[in-house]
């Protein structure tokens, strides 16, 4: 298959290796100041605990001309932007040249997909992703570790993807080629909203806590967190059907007195540097979804007093 990738950051690198392994032809679409650097070459490190393995990709396509988007004819495409950047004038132009190709969106906000269905000749071009894994531009600051990408694949934690069966059965059997865990689901919003309205309201609770994730249990700002995902989750529940049961057992104080460190413990990586780096990375990205939660909670008549707290305790 020819593959799009838009995008060549973390998310984009490790998709696009995997597709690659599988023998398809990837190209990455990038602005113009990245594209001979992409160009030249990439570097992937799969971590494990005790060892990472090196993947070199020497020979790398990349384009930043919308008009080559539109010069070629792609069976998948791959939107590995933040939620700010998809809704930019550059990803409609691309979206606009992108003809009848199945255009895979992994971003997490409630109301990406619909977005994207708006730019598209029909809604059965969209395939939605649930991204499972941890990908940063590694070394992470003050800390060791090899140049490049480096990606941490959790075990039993597939990626979820759903849409029109051919299409999304075409991207799951591509992933898992190139030795990328995948699965089908029925219902995307019901299977994977959940997830992003526990963790972007954490995530926002962390950054009012400056990042010190070893200090979050029993500090106002996890319970001001915590209180602002029983929110989200109510709104992912009442808009796309999601199942939050399991996730809501999460939302006990005490219980992050466990959760913390063992997540430190459990990870071939420095937890606390990643969420700092990467989520300052795409803080836009997590107002825009907060923003979200509430004003799809308004519009269902919930509670988002906490959300609205939260969100105006973010400078």
């Amino acid at each position: 298959m020819n593959i799009l990738i838009v995008g060549a950051g973390a998310v984009g690198q490790v998709y696009g290796w995997h597709l690659h392994e599988a023998g398809h032809e990837v190209v990455f679409f990038v602005k113009e100041k990245y594209r001979a650097e992409v160009a030249s070459g990439l570097a992937l490190h799969r971590l494990g605990y005790g060892s990472t393995r090196r993947q070199d990709w020497p020979q790398v396509t990349a384009i930043s001309d919308v008009a080559d988007v539109a010069a070629r004819r792609w069976d998948q495409v791959w939107l590995t932007l933040a939620s700010d950047a998809l809704r930019g004038e550059l990803a409609a132009q691309v979206l606009a040249a992108v003809g009848d190709a199945t255009v895979v969106c992994l971003q997490p906000d409630l109301e990406d997909g619909a977005y994207v269905r708006t730019k598209l000749r029909s809604p059965a071009q969209l395939v939605q992703g649930l991204i499972t894994f941890i990908s940063y531009q590694s070394p992470l600051p003050g800390q060791p570790g090899p140049a490049g990408i480096a990606y941490y694949l959790p075990p039993l934690a597939p990626g979820l993807f759903a849409g029109e069966p051919a299409r999304v059965q075409a991207v799951v059997r591509a992933l898992q080629a190139g030795g990328l865990a995948a699965r089908v689901v029925p219902d995307f919003a019901q299977a994977a909203a959940a997830a992003p309205a526990l963790l972007q309201p954490l995530i926002a609770a962390l950054e009012l806590n400056g990042w010190k994730l070893g200090t979050l249990p029993g500090n106002e700002a996890l319970t001001l967190g915590l209180a602002a995902a029983r929110e989200a989750l109510a709104v992912a529940e009442r808009e796309a059907g999601a199942g939050t049961l399991a996730l809501r057992q999460l939302l006990r104080p005490a219980l992050w007195r466990l959760i913390v460190p063992l997540s430190r413990k459990l990870l071939p990586l420095d937890l606390e540097t990643y969420l700092h780096y990467h989520f300052s990375k795409v803080s836009v990205q997590t107002r825009l979804m907060l923003d979200t939660y509430i004003r799809v909670g308004q519009r269902h008549g919930l509670t988002v007093a906490a959300l609205q707290r939260l969100r105006a305790a973010l400078p």
